[in-house]
């Protein structure tokens, strides 16, 4: 009998379970499917209608645990961008971000945990680079707790990209300034994750999400960036998809 990641328990079956919400790759049903697309070698572009799932992490139980955090995450993100307030860049005058002045830590700083758990339990070749490592037991203690923890605990921040478009890219770790992270890409918006022991420097630690305090969003550029390259793969795989985008938008 197969045993559940999350609450080590033998069960008849394991679920399809989302790695990142299904909420996140369904854009826009008039659209054709975007692809996924990564640099890591041997792995060429899909098509993914529903996003990417795993049969070998979680039961069906542990799987509806993430549902209230999911769905949360969609609400928020996808649902109720339109009002959140817009940050000028002081130095240029364009759009420098958001401002989230109410949400729920709890619920968001879960989708976070639940989401970087899934990628690190998952066995699906998209998430390879992925490996919580020792944080793997202190992030199921948090799932089965349902405890979100302190901000510098799997610290997390949140940006979007400056574009109408989504892109789905496979989770990269990074470090910034010796700081070991995750990346993970969902749709317009990426997540930075902390996965240390060691916290983020002040510059970065003010725009953690925080219980009881406003959410920036920084806005990004493709221009200039590292994920550039990536990016551009992107936009050529999924040129049936943006050709038609753009179409609507005229």
């Amino acid at each position: 009998m197969p045993t559940c990641k999350l609450c080590k328990e033998e069960v008849s079956a394991l679920v399809k379970a989302h790695v990142v919400s299904r909420s996140f790759y369904d854009i826009d049903p008039d659209l054709p499917a975007l692809r996924l697309v990564t640099n890591t070698k041997g792995i060429y572009p899909k098509k993914s209608p529903i996003g990417v799932y795993d049969e070998n992490i979680v039961c069906g139980q542990c799987e509806a645990r993430f549902s209230r955090y999911d769905d949360y995450a969609a609400r928020l993100l996808l649902h109720g961008a339109r009002e959140f307030e817009k940050i000028p860049n002081p130095e240029t005058g364009r759009l420098g971000g958001y401002l989230i002045r109410e949400y729920d830590y709890h619920l968001l700083k879960m989708f976070v945990v639940a989401t970087v758990w899934r990628a690190s339990a998952a066995e699906h070749p998209f998430f390879s680079r992925v490996d919580l490592g020792p944080f793997d037991a202190r992030a199921r203690e948090m799932l089965l707790k349902d405890e979100p923890g302190e901000p510098q605990e799997f610290g997390s921040l949140l940006l979007a990209w400056a574009v109408d478009y989504p892109v789905m890219m496979d989770p990269v770790p990074e470090k910034i300034f010796t700081v070991r992270t995750y990346r993970f890409y969902l749709g317009r918006y990426h997540a930075v994750v902390k996965v240390d022991k060691r916290p983020f420097a002040e510059r970065w630690e003010r725009g953690l999400l925080r219980p009881g305090q406003p959410l920036e969003v920084c806005l990004r550029h493709y221009e200039g960036s590292k994920d550039f390259e990536v990016a551009d793969r992107v936009s050529q795989a999924n040129a049936g998809y943006l050709a038609k985008a753009f179409a609507r938008k005229e």
